[in-house]
């Protein structure tokens, strides 16, 4: 053991001086790695952002729709149908109050709680439609799927309506993982000159180094190489939890670029992706 030592560090003071140095910039080294290109520390740190937007708050009680579902389909009576049914109405009769106060509001913020809110109840009165449809005849489906034609167009010429007044909401899609965990709503709002990216207050990842907002042609399951092939960068990600704001330049087709992407730039890695979807 005596005879090793003695090999790694030399007997001379000159030499004692040498290893040390030498440890030393390994160690600095193996620092700089770690913090400035790997950045590890961002692992234990979030940078948490609150760009200014409207912020309310809707009740839409304390259901549990997969519980509700559930239990309506296992029993498949009238009482749970009726169940569903009760639900599904008053999730509509809050749409329509909420389309309804935001239109004779007019501003921002009123279009801002109405696109924030709408969204998640919407998905909920599908889920609650197709539980109905499981459970009805097929000519009570045929109206179901009429009633539903309707309202559709009704939300269409409340859109088109409130788009003539100012802002308006014109693509929305939820963010999902792919290398890291990745969450919430990514919207698109525009006025007809201005155009700009917002990530909602849900939104949150992992932290990491040199990440970018992209907006891409290809698909948010798409590989690497695809993505990058054909990509606008929105710049860096202002934070990996909480709201924020990106400019979209006046002609980038979203139709095209409807992908977004929360991008790793130093290592090519995607740690989440949108896909955007047209209101209309």
């Amino acid at each position: 053991m005596k005879r090793l030592l003695g090999k790694l560090i030399p007997r001379t003071t000159g030499g004692r001086w040498a290893a040390a140095a030498v440890l030393g910039l390994a160690s600095a080294a193996v620092l700089y790695l770690a913090f400035s290109v790997f950045a590890v520390h961002k692992l234990f740190v979030d940078d948490v952002v609150d760009e200014e937007a409207p912020e309310f708050a809707v009740d839409l009680g304390e259901t549990d729709i997969d519980e509700l579902i559930s239990a309506a389909l296992a029993g498949g009576d009238s009482e749970g149908r009726a169940a569903l049914a009760e639900r599904r109405t008053e999730l509509e009769s809050e749409a329509d109050r909420m389309r309804e106060d935001a239109m004779a509001d007019g501003s921002d913020e009123a279009m801002g709680h109405m696109y924030g809110h709408l969204n998640p109840m919407l998905e909920e009165i599908a889920q609650l439609e197709a539980a109905e449809e499981q459970m009805m005849s097929p000519d009570e489906a045929a109206q179901l799927a009429a009633e539903r034609e309707r309202e559709q167009a009704e939300t269409m010429a409340a859109a088109e309506e409130m788009a003539e007044g100012g802002v308006r909401v014109a693509y929305v899609g939820s963010f999902g993982p792919r290398t890291h965990p990745a969450e919430g709503t990514a919207v698109v709002l525009t006025d007809g000159t201005q155009t700009f990216l917002r990530f909602d207050d849900d939104f949150a990842t992992d932290n990491g180094p040199d990440l970018n907002v992209y907006l891409h042609t290809a698909g948010p399951d798409a590989s690497v190489g695809d993505l990058v092939d054909d990509f606008i960068d929105l710049g860096d990600l202002k934070g990996n939890i909480g709201a924020q704001n990106y400019v979209i330049p006046d002609d980038v087709d979203l139709d095209r670029y409807s992908t977004v992407s929360v991008w790793c730039v130093r290592f090519r890695v995607v740690f989440g992706t949108a896909e955007l979807a047209p209101m209309n």
